[in-house]
């Protein structure tokens, strides 16, 4: 198959999926469900099903965030394997970006949290010993955030930096990823100053943002970066909507 061809594959499969992400009406129709194993039940009959599948009303926070990294991890694998063979390492390096912020606890030398020890992905990397940590994340696929962050790099300009570097080509692929390259970086700048994360207002501007990525460079890698970066965004909320009524039965379970 030729890249070209690769390429228009890759936008058809990316293009039907991409219609199916949640709209707002999506939204409204389940913000006022109460109760987890409700809000699963309607969200089980909505264009999330497959997000909310392999997840049930017993779940906890950390099981219900454990399960959407999983399952987002496993979404960017398939996509990469949509594009041309020297485009999937660029597009599967996407799957570091939600362990970022769990990398960086574990490179601070404090004790890992105990939903680190029940996630397969994290628990080996999540030894008291800093020494023994350290060594294990070197061994792995994340050892280039261990020498960044030994150079004072932090872990997000880290993987933007190896990110940029995987890109193939010819540079008429890169402006589209330039460009989100550039969202990126403003998005973390943003969430660095505000440590209660992104407001609605500020998931929507990118949205859009994000929208006219897809549609500007369509038939090109950046096409399916923006379409994994709001599939980011949909669980994202996704994640709030679950874990708070999660919490909120657990919370209601104490004081009865």
């Amino acid at each position: 198959m030729s890249t070209q061809a690769h390429f228009s594959y890759m936008q058809a499969r990316v293009q039907a999926r991409h219609g199916m992400r949640p709209d707002a009406r999506v939204w409204h129709q389940l913000q006022g469900i109460a109760g987890l194993g409700n809000y699963l039940h309607a969200a089980q009959r909505t264009t999330l099903s497959p997000w909310v599948a392999g997840i049930n009303a017993t779940h906890d926070s950390h099981e219900i965030e454990y399960t959407l990294r999983r399952l987002f991890r496993d979404y960017i694998d398939r996509v990469a394997h949509w594009l041309p063979a020297r485009w999937a390492s660029s597009v599967q390096l996407i799957t570091h970006l939600p362990d970022l912020p769990a990398v960086q606890h574990l490179l601070s030398g404090e004790a890992a949290p105990a939903w680190m020890l029940v996630d397969p992905h994290l628990r080996l990397f999540a030894s008291e010993n800093a020494a023994v940590r350290n060594e294990a994340l070197l061994g792995s696929d994340w050892h280039y955030l261990v020498q960044a962050r030994q150079r004072g790099m932090t872990l997000s300009a880290a993987w933007l930096e190896l990110w940029q570097r995987q890109w193939p080509g010819h540079a008429r692929l890169h402006a589209g990823m330039t460009r989100l390259g550039s969202l990126f970086q403003a998005h973390i700048k943003m969430l660095s100053g505000n440590h209660r994360g992104s407001t609605p207002q500020q998931r929507a501007a990118l949205t859009r943002q994000l929208q006219a990525v897809f549609r500007r460079y369509s038939f090109q890698p950046a096409a399916a970066c923006a379409h994994l970066a709001l599939v980011a965004l949909d669980l994202e909320q996704l994640r709030g909507e679950l874990v708070s009524r999660a919490l909120f039965a657990d919370t209601a379970e104490i004081e009865a």
